[in-house]
């Protein structure tokens, strides 16, 4: 028989019992003889206690049948029992505990009492009193509470207390001022000492510091964000140990033998660290996710196993009572303000409850899957929150592209923009164009100045040193630019750092994969040390969106919940974000590392964003100051620039050199050295598409240097590379 079915064969003669005791205090007689003498005698020695006694087996029996939610048959019998002792000793104390020595003349309260609790009440009250006696059995009410149930009395003062501070938090202060007139915000420091001392639970942090922003820094009050509600409770500490018991009964039930070395309790799970007992192999208890997900009634559990560093098997359960991380409280802490992060990015908190904060620029690229409600968007609105809050739009340039065009619109108002957000596929890749050509251009910057990165250039600018600028023009067509020699003087200031964002790259890999997976993996490769970092998301993590290409060049990743195994391969290379809760439950692994990192995203809502997008309205004049030059000129010179390359064919009879393709004497000279000329010819060795391919063809034609077309046959070539010279003229 195992442990479970020996628990409810107890459970049902607890109930016999407990019907049993009910009927003979009741005095009938069906009880018999000696049913009508024992309910005399409980009562005589209980008093009114013994009218709980039926309650007792009653609620011992529900708990054996596990329908006491997590409250075990030992501590319903132990709560039973404390209160059968504790009623009738609260009666007696009340009314004086003065009892006569003969029962027959106890009068019909004091019979209430009955002979056990009269004795405890009347000893208790000659050493203290009758006020003593009252603060004694509330002292026992509250540690019988707390330790069956987690609750006691003081439970009832400390939520109306905290109570009052929701409300006053609730309301943020009204003002329209700048950043500097921002009064700071008191957090609330109320520690809560946990009652588990193997917890290895979060210590409360320090109140944090107001951040100071220097006069005339266009960066956004922290006032603007919602502040993090004040817990008021315990967490559901007491289910939570319930829930490790619970564990080890199931592994049991399944003959895997282990014990509970430890558990770390996170915002919205807990880690179990079971360790497994001698012979039992880690395989066993992976294997039986699915089982112990049953049995908890949870959703869904993840298992590190082993955990790394340890002799143990990690089981991630979900918490009764999960917290929301807000992005506020990480702004204001003290891990966000480390002064060796360049860009720092709120992430969310980990199983022990510390903040996660990481750097951008040390990623250096951010690659995010999930399926949709799983936290992907929420995450990426967290980034952009994070990003603005440490810089001003002339030291930080946001890129957008929303092929979805709803999520990231809001963001129309925010002067960091180097162009508006983009929503056409084929916009989206001459902006990723652009980034390739601004990532070569300050290359040559930084070669120009001996400087190593964006930071050590940023510095040079920054001391007022004399520094060499580049005189040169925007690409004039795809693939091909001017350059003038590197005799100017640098006067554009410091170089921005500039993160590109795209929302669905699953969107833009089905329309324009050509023309942005290069695009892509060349900025992912090479832009690092010139300050232009990528931030990926879609929410089909498969072969065909997340290429090799670029899965090789973005190391740092974060998977939310995703729907098969597969996929979560496919972004994290193993298994186990298929099992996430969603709701901003996520794995992030750290650059450098190969250990998953389970962490709870930070929330911001559409309320906050709109909050902020606000203030950046109020401060249009002074944000239109700071954004320096404009992306979106550059973007719009560069498409330009590709369909003067594109549509810049000859249509003139005559085919003067003014009116043809840029490539027309690098094509004319391919077909003489191959004595051939076709569209294929030019597209192979030219590396152009079709339609330029065609009307270059059609110029060579009109200038006398290819024959007309001769059905599937490649056209003659007519000229040599002596009359090439005086038909191409000096171009």
């Amino acid at each position: 028989m195992n442990r479970k079915a020996r628990q409810e064969l107890i459970g049902i003669g607890a109930l016999v019992i407990g019907l049993f005791l009910g009927l003979t205090l009741l005095r009938l007689s069906l009880t018999g003889s000696w049913g009508e003498q024992l309910g005399s005698r409980l009562w005589r020695l209980l008093g009114a206690g013994s009218l709980l006694l039926p309650v007792l087996g009653i609620g011992w029996a529900l708990a054996a049948f596990e329908r006491l939610g997590s409250l075990s048959p030992a501590r319903a019998a132990a709560l039973g029992a404390g209160l059968v002792a504790l009623l009738p000793y609260g009666i007696g104390t009340v009314t004086g505990a003065r009892f006569p020595a003969e029962y027959a003349a106890w009068s019909h309260t004091q019979k209430l009492v009955g002979l056990v609790p009269a004795l405890l009440a009347h000893g208790v009250h000659q050493v203290v009193g009758t006020a003593g006696g009252v603060l004694v059995g509330l002292f026992a009410l509250s540690a019988l509470g707390l330790l069956t149930v987690g609750w006691h009395p003081l439970v009832v003062l400390r939520t109306r207390e905290t109570g009052i501070g929701k409300r006053e938090t609730a309301k943020p202060p009204k003002q329209k001022g700048a950043v500097k007139d921002a009064p700071p915000v008191q957090p609330d420091t109320t520690i809560l000492v946990s009652r588990f001392p193997k917890d290895r639970k979060q210590k409360s942090p320090p109140a944090p510091k107001p951040v100071m922003v220097p006069e005339g820094v266009l960066i956004p009050p922290i006032h603007l964000l919602t502040a993090a509600p004040v817990d008021d409770g315990d967490g559901g500490l007491v289910q939570i140990e319930q829930m490790g018991q619970k564990l080890i009964e199931t592994l049991q039930t399944f003959r895997v033998e282990g014990s509970i070395a430890g558990r770390t309790v996170g915002p919205v799970v807990t880690q179990y660290e079971v360790a497994p007992g001698p012979g039992v192999k880690v395989g066993r208890i992976a294997s039986l996710a699915d089982d112990l997900a049953l049995a908890m009634r949870a959703p869904s559990l993840r298992i590190v196993a082993p955990i790394p560093g340890k002799a143990a098997v990690g089981i991630e359960v979900p918490n009764p009572m999960p917290r929301m991380v807000h992005v506020r409280e990480l702004i204001e802490g003290a891990e966000y303000h480390r002064a060796t992060r360049v860009l720092p990015v709120a992430l969310g908190k980990n199983l022990e409850g510390d903040p996660v904060v990481a750097d951008l620029a040390r990623m250096p690229h951010l690659l995010i899957a999930g399926v949709t409600g799983s936290g992907k968007s929420v995450c990426i609105n967290t980034i952009i929150t994070s990003l603005i809050y440490t810089h001003p739009p002339d030291k930080l340039k946001l890129l957008m592209i929303d092929p979805k065009m709803v999520e990231l619109s809001m963001y129309a108002a925010l002067p960091h923009l180097g162009l508006p957000v983009v929503t056409n596929h084929h916009k989206a890749a001459s902006v990723l164009k652009w980034a390739g050509w601004e990532m070569e251009r300050r290359y040559r910057l930084l070669h120009a100045n001996h400087a190593r990165n964006v930071v050590d250039f940023n510095r040079k600018v920054e001391e007022k040193k004399p520094l060499k600028g580049p005189r040169e023009t925007l690409a004039t067509q795809t693939g091909i630019q001017k350059e003038l020699p590197l005799d100017g003087e640098y006067t554009d200031g410091v170089l921005p750092y500039i993160v590109l964002i795209v929302d669905e790259l699953a969107d833009l890999m089905l329309t324009v994969q050509g023309e942005i997976e290069t695009p892509l993996a060349t900025l992912a490769q090479k832009a690092r040390a010139i300050g232009i970092h990528l931030v990926l998301a879609t929410q089909r993590p498969s072969v065909n969106v997340i290429t090799g290409l670029i899965k090789a060049n973005f190391p740092c990743r974060i998977a939310f919940r995703v729907s098969a195994k597969v996929d979560s391969r496919t972004i994290l290379d193993q298994n186990g974000a298929e099992t996430l809760l969603g709701n901003g439950d996520m794995l992030f692994l750290p650059p450098g590392k190969s250990e998953l990192l389970r962490v709870q995203g930070a929330f911001i809502s559409t309320d906050e964003t709109e909050r902020l997008m606000e203030w950046y309205k109020v401060h249009a004049a002074k944000a239109a100051a700071a954004t320096g030059t404009s992306i979106d000129e550059q973007v719009a010179a560069l498409e330009e620039a590709e369909k003067a390359g594109e549509d810049g064919s000859g249509k003139g009879e005559e085919g003067t050199p003014g009116e043809r393709d840029t490539l027309f004497r690098q094509a004319a000279e391919v077909c003489i050295q191959n004595q051939l000329g076709s569209t294929s010819l030019l597209q192979r060795r030219m590396s152009i598409g079709y339609g330029r391919a065609a009307r270059i063809v059609d110029q060579l034609e009109l200038a006398g240097i290819l024959g007309p077309a001769n059905g599937s046959k490649p056209r003659d070539v007519l000229v040599g590379l002596e009359e090439l010279d005086e038909i191409c003229g000096s171009d």
